[in-house]
């Protein structure tokens, strides 16, 4: 069933879609950007970055969340529906929020950022629309763009996670790196599984090529020292 082709090269079209996708987000990336890394950066000690959304936005939301904790940028996920029960009480006057919406008009996302700026330091909005409600009402745009979904019915939301999820990673990335952020300060975050098993053998082989060539300077081989 589900026509003629072969699987292998429908997930073909599928994966080269959305790397076209992701290729006219890298075009759009611009000042919007240097604002959000500024209003994020911004943030004094013992503030946090608040992620929130719902649904596919949401699962998003939080894998971004996850990976700003363990890269040096303290991050949190807070369901848009939770935050308007009561959890927008641990928010902080330091913290900034970041809200993902497609559509830029999901409504508890757009009521949860309404209480975060009333809140926090500012709010950072993720959509395809600028001129949304969530693009206008929020403090510094991301705009994804008008994305055509990957699936057979252009409905489920896959190339739409997939730029908004790159755009979180590149906040991540981009602002772990500015704060000087090491493989050192990685292993203290993420010291578990073949990851945090890896980074432990990249820092004592480091280690050893220190302990290596300060043994060489101190014997006065300078010449081997230096191939080192």
């Amino acid at each position: 069933g589900g026509g003629c082709r072969q699987p292998h090269y429908e997930a073909r079209r599928v994966i080269l879609e959305a790397a076209k996708t992701l290729q006219a987000l890298a075009g759009r990336v611009g000042s919007s950007f240097d604002r959000a890394v500024s209003l994020i950066e911004s943030v004094p000690p013992g503030g946090r970055v608040v992620l929130t959304g719902v649904g596919k936005s949401g699962h998003v939301a939080r894998k971004i969340a996850a990976s700003m904790s363990s890269t040096g940028t303290c991050a949190f996920f807070m369901h848009a529906t939770e935050a308007l029960h009561g959890d927008l009480g641990s928010v902080r006057a330091g913290d900034v929020c970041i809200a993902i919406s497609y559509s830029g008009e999901t409504q508890e996302t757009l009521s949860a950022m309404r209480g975060f700026q009333k809140l926090s330091r500012g709010c950072i909005g993720i959509t395809s629309n600028p001129r949304s409600s969530l693009g206008q009402e929020c403090d510094v745009c991301l705009e994804l763009g008008s994305i055509t979904e990957l699936d057979h019915n252009r409905l489920a939301p896959t190339a739409s996670t997939a730029a908004a999820m790159a755009l979180g990673d590149a906040l991540t990335v981009v602002i772990s790196k500015r704060r000087g952020f090491t493989r050192g300060d990685f292993s203290l975050f993420h010291p578990g599984g073949q990851l945090g098993l890896q980074n432990k053998m990249a820092l004592a082989a480091g280690r050893e090529l220190e302990e290596l060539e300060e043994q060489l300077l101190n014997s006065g081989d300078l010449g081997a020292a230096g191939k080192l």
